[in-house]
């Protein structure tokens, strides 16, 4: 279905644009868990369950897009 034809176009847009800057946050956290080793093994570990966290929701948020996209997403 075309997102202009969609009518979770609202959601679409704010879900796709969340998304990315998700995913820069995700990359920059392993950036900084990779930072702590050998520095910090506590922080490198913080650094890395937030990081987990994220990818989680990464994910959640795919499967959301893909059924708004699909139109298979049931109303709430």
């Amino acid at each position: 279905m075309a997102i202009r034809n969609n009518p979770r176009k609202a959601e679409l847009k704010a879900a796709r644009r969340q998304r990315r800057q998700l995913q820069c946050m995700l990359e920059d956290l392993q950036k900084m868990s990779s930072e702590w080793e050998r520095l910090s093994g506590w922080l490198e570990t913080e650094s890395g369950r937030l990081a987990e966290g994220i990818d989680q929701h990464l994910k959640a948020l795919d499967e959301q897009i893909e059924e708004w996209s699909n139109g298979t997403a049931g109303e709430e």
